[in-house]
């Protein structure tokens, strides 16, 4: 039992994800965050047990809020800051792809709170533990200039993300653009008949079916983008061509 208990210890330490590395003038070293790990088989399976889902979001919402990102975004723009969140929740899970698109589902939502409407009045629910303070901070480091037309505003399209990689999950676990297709129009209807301050929106269905071309170019190669497919215009752009990326061994992450 002790034997079993220390191989446990030995290879939960083993697949712990590691901080970026630091160069010795103490800059970040940037382009590690655009760097696929080549973890040991099976390790991305560790990334099932609530303790280790909990930390590696914790540690995705903290990376968002750090000055590094806000270097990443300064030096490379927001679309392939868009990229290091992926690239880096992959990171965490070791390549564990389901898992590494809910959890950036999860650090990109905008709304610490969301309202459902009542006849009478309105319910709301937290979305988020963060403090105010780290939840603003998330949010104003949030990629949001993501297309030719995203709006002037310090917002921009940060909203666009949970539709994006939201859709990208759904599309992913179940291999098929249908049932993202489904739920991302429901969402769409009810946010406008449910949800406090929410509308209907043309935008967030284009993410959304963006993020159905990115899951399913992910079942091909996971190592694809998410900038690739934060494009302007679908029409006659073959965003499924994987053969500029090279094959990598795969952990699907699918349950």
């Amino acid at each position: 039992m002790k034997r079993a208990l220390v191989i446990v210890v030995v290879m939960v330490c083993y697949v712990t994800a590691v901080p970026a590395q630091v160069t010795s003038d103490g800059s970040d070293s940037l382009s590690s965050f655009f760097q696929f790990d080549d973890p040991p088989p099976l390790s991305c399976l560790f990334t099932y047990f609530p303790p280790f889902f909990i930390e590696h979001g914790i540690e995705l919402k903290w990376f968002i809020r750090s000055k590094t990102f806000r270097k990443i975004r300064e030096r490379y723009g927001d679309p392939r800051a868009v990229d290091a969140i992926f690239i880096r929740a992959m990171q965490m899970t070791n390549n564990n792809t389901a898992v590494s698109l809910l959890l950036a589902t999860i650090a990109c939502m905008d709304h610490q709170i969301v309202g459902l409407k009542a006849p009478i009045f309105a319910l709301y629910f937290p979305l988020s533990n963060e403090s105010e303070q780290e939840f603003n901070r998330r949010m104003r480091n949030l990629p949001a200039q993501l297309y030719k037309d995203t709006p002037s505003t310090p917002s921009g399209d940060r909203d666009k993300l949970q539709h994006f990689f939201g859709s990208t999950f759904l599309t992913f676990v179940f291999e098929s653009r249908q049932p993202a297709e489904r739920i991302g129009d429901f969402i769409e209807q009810g946010e406008d008949a449910f949800i406090v301050d929410g509308v209907l929106d043309d935008r967030d269905i284009r993410a959304n079916r963006q993020g159905q071309e990115f899951g399913l170019a992910l079942l091909d190669d996971n190592h694809r983008l998410p900038s690739d497919f934060l494009k302007y215009e679908l029409a006659g752009v073959s965003l499924r061509d994987s053969t500029q990326f090279t094959d990598q061994p795969t952990c699907s992450g699918i349950w």
